[in-house]
């Protein structure tokens, strides 16, 4: 094993100790260098060995801390009054650099040592002249030695400075210890040398032969400077204690203030974030429903409110104004059998738009109260006490109003009343732009509708056709379908796309379909429609970008011809199931002058079935067009069955709701035989209960006729859960249609609400919102259309 390293503030001595270092020297090193002195010099056989015995001391136990002795000369003088035997002052000298034995007697200057032992006020206690002299003194001299005149030589050799100890021995006999050092000693040492100053008195005292009392005199005094030391650095510990305690305390302060402050800031800067996020999200947001629901949902967040609601101003098609509200921070059932609002007396100021309401207690409100038949909150509502009402208001107009309630009291300050006006003022402009969009979005439809024809029926043909417009383009399209009766029998199928938005692309459509319809009539040949109607778009719309497929459909020959102008193939669906797309000859897009289009023919076999599309239902930001395809043709391949169910299932599964252009499909089935042709019966009823088992029993009584009796349990269950709906959901007049077509059954429920029902699967204890999941659980397929002025829901059943 090692030997423990020596403390690096001491250097190694002869004798196997260790030097102490004055630069650090301090009440640890004053008690042990003490107790060292005492026994270097115990046992002097005289006072002068003694003197020799401090003087080595000195020079080899303190160091400077880099291995040399602290000190360049060491001085140690002893004097004598005048009429004592002794030969009056001596000097004892170690002198390192000097040559010969380390201690040396000499007589020296005894005026200049006279002075020095004056200086200390030794001579003077020694002597009687002073009794106000302490016993021992330490002084630090600067580097001419404190002499009053610089010409007097001084009592030691050249130094940087000097640190003299001494005082009385006897009654007329003094010492002192000059301690030169090449550098300036610390200004705290003479501190921690008085007590060395009283150890070399004593040690002096004992080898001089000095009488017990003297020496017990000269110890206790050394104990009292050690204790008077000692009491000063413990009051000063203590002080610096007590500040270290309050600096840490202050510290703790300070660390609590900066964790309270950093709490602050990460709070505020979650704020700024969310605030951020809505302004954002509301900017870009045009749903009106998604929009509000955000909206109340970042306002109850902001406000810290137990939960927040959001009451808006909506106009239906009549232009008659709905009141609607979404809910943050509870369940919709949680106020849905309370009925809405009215202009009470704590209401009306946000209803009106006249301004904030804010209660640390509503209960305890001068307008809390006073209106029939609840007098207050209706028995059952959420407990409120602080509520903050801010009325959401565009260039005068009040579009709505946030509600916040808290079942505490004073939970609103006036900081969430401005964060809540502030997201007010953003979901005003946010909500305006909406319904704008809305309105512009459902004028561009209705255009729409209007330009494109309802197609005819047409023995053996079963038909339907979609138009989607754009889920994020507020503008017309130029997309159009067509079926046209031809007059020799034979029918002509159109599907085309004119390129871009807005009511040009729609006006130009509207007359394409139009001279499309002309052409057809005049009896022209595939091919020479399309050569028409490219001259057409050249003049009327020239560089609008127009494609198109033109087919006609032989029904007794079963033959289909068409000519396609820059446009996808449409997708044939055999008989027996295998699909193919009809893209053998393919012009170029119509616009680019008089071209010949070149036809090609394909068989329509009865049971087979046609789809002619336009690109919005296979292309999608992120998906190519070849992947579409792709995914159309295994729809195809897939089960069939009614067209319309196909039509609404093929449409959510290639575009659900995102579709990113125009969608405009015409699809068509050739029944194999008369007997499988459709068959439907239908029914109107009243938004009323009773309409549930009237529908019930029409269902069951026209499958008893149809020979589906054992259809009957699940599709009267099917019509319990959708007739249901409608009444609780729509509140409109409401029309019920059971239809048969080949080997399924389809049951359509029509009303005039735009609200689709969604498919939830209620948590256990639960019985709301089963009546969808029964559905699905037993239907083959089912789903939703929208049509002029509401929806369809649809469910269809398989007859084996």
């Amino acid at each position: 094993m090692a030997p423990p390293s020596p403390d690096p503030g001491r250097d190694a001595v002869p004798d196997g100790g260790a030097r102490f270092a004055v630069s650090s020297f301090g009440l640890a090193e004053m008690a042990a260098c003490g107790a060292r002195l005492r026994t270097a010099v115990a046992g002097a056989p005289s006072v002068d060995a003694a003197a020799r015995a401090v003087a080595d001391f000195f020079q080899d136990n303190l160091g400077d801390g880099r291995g040399a002795s602290a000190w360049h000369q060491v001085h140690v003088l002893l004097a004598h009054a005048p009429d004592a035997a002794r030969e009056g002052l001596r000097l004892t000298e170690v002198h390192p650099e000097a040559a010969g034995p380390r201690a040396a007697e000499r007589n020296g200057d005894r005026a200049a040592d006279q002075r020095l032992l004056e200086r200390l006020r030794a001579w003077a206690a020694a002597t009687g002249d002073d009794p106000a002299a302490p016993d021992c003194e330490v002084l630090v001299l600067p580097p001419d030695g404190g002499r009053e005149d610089a010409d007097e030589p001084a009592p030691t050799d050249s130094g940087t400075g000097t640190l003299v100890l001494g005082g009385p021995l006897l009654p007329g006999a003094a010492f002192a210890v000059a301690l030169v050092t090449r550098h300036q000693p610390p200004a705290d040492l003479a501190e921690f040398f008085g007590p060395l100053a009283h150890g070399v008195r004593l040690a002096l005292l004992s080898a001089d032969g000095a009488s017990p009392a003297a020496e017990t005199r000269a110890a206790r005094a050394l104990v009292a400077c050690t204790d008077a030391v000692v009491a000063r650095h413990a009051a000063h510990l203590r002080a610096t204690v007590a500040e270290l305690r309050s600096a840490g305390a202050e510290l703790r302060r300070s660390r609590e203030e900066l964790r309270q402050r950093g709490k602050e800031l990460r709070e505020e800067a979650a704020v700024v974030e969310l605030l951020q996020e809505v302004g954002s999200t509301l900017a870009a947001e045009l749903d009106l429903d998604t929009l509000v629901q955000h909206a109340v949902d970042a306002a109850t967040r902001l406000s810290g409110a137990a939960f927040g609601a959001f009451f808006y101003n909506v106009l239906g098609e009549t232009g008659e104004s709905y009141l609607l509200y979404v809910l943050s921070g509870v369940d919709r059932s949680a106020f849905e059998r309370f009925p809405m609002p009215r202009n009470t007396q704590v209401f009306e100021p946000t209803f009106r738009g006249l301004g904030v309401v804010r209660s640390d207690d509503i209960t305890a409100d001068s307008r809390y109260g006073h209106n029939a038949p609840h007098r207050g909150m209706p028995r059952g509502h959420l407990p409120v006490r602080s509520y903050l009402a801010v009325p959401v208001v565009f260039r005068g107009t009040v579009l709505g109003g946030f509600f916040f309630g808290h079942s505490d009291p004073a939970r609103f300050t006036e900081r969430h009343e401005r964060l809540v006006t502030g997201v007010a003022s953003q979901t005003a402009v946010a909500l305006q732009n909406a319904q704008t969009y809305r309105h512009e979005r459902e004028a561009a439809m209705e255009l729409q509708r209007h330009l494109l024809p309802r197609l005819p029926g047409v023995d053996g043909i079963a038909s339907t056709s979609r138009y989607l417009p754009a889920a994020h383009n507020r503008g017309a399209g130029g997309d159009w379908v067509d079926l046209i009766p031809l007059p020799d029998g034979e029918v002509a199928l159109v599907v085309g796309d004119v390129m871009g938005k807005g009511v040009k692309a729609a006006a130009v459509m509207g007359q394409l379909r139009t001279a499309c319809r002309a052409y057809a009539r005049l009896g022209l040949a595939p091919s020479e429609v399309l050569e028409q109607l490219s001259v057409l778009v050249d003049d009327i719309a020239p560089g609008h970008i127009t494609t198109c497929v033109y087919a006609v459909l032989n029904r007794e020959r079963s033959r289909l011809r068409m000519a396609m102008a820059g446009h996808l193939p449409p997708a044939l669906r055999a008989p027996e199931g295998g699909v193919r797309f009809l893209d053998d000859e393919i012009g170029p897009p119509l616009g680019v002058g008089r071209r010949r289009y070149p036809e090609q023919e394909a068989e329509l076999l009865p049971g087979a079935r046609l789809l002619l599309y336009t690109d919005g239902l296979v292309e999608r930001r992120g998906r190519h067009i070849d992947e579409g395809l792709r995914l159309l043709r295994e729809l195809l391949a897939g089960p069939v069955g009614e067209i319309e169910a196909d039509c609404d299932s093929w449409i959510d599964a290639l575009a659900a709701g995102r579709q990113d252009d125009d969608i405009a499909l015409l699809y068509l089935y050739r029944p194999e035989d008369p007997s499988r042709r459709a068959v439907a019966v239908a029914r109107d009823y009243p938004p009323v209960s009773g309409a549930v088992p009237a529908a019930r029993d029409l269902v069951s009584r026209t499958l008893r006729e149809w020979g589906l009796s054992h259809l009957a349990d699940d599709l009267t269950l099917i019509t319990d859960e959708m007739v249901a709906n409608a009444v609780r959901h729509a509140r409109t007049p409401l029309r019920v249609e059971v239809r048969r077509s080949g080997d399924r059954v389809v049951l359509e429920v029509t009303d005039s609400s735009t609200e689709e029902p969604r498919l939830f699967v209620s948590p256990p204890g639960e019985f709301g919102h089963r009546g969808i999941f029964l559905v699905d659980a037993i239907a083959t397929r089912w789903g939703t259309r929208a049509i002029d002025g509401g929806k369809v829901v649809w469910a269809e059943v398989k007859t084996s």
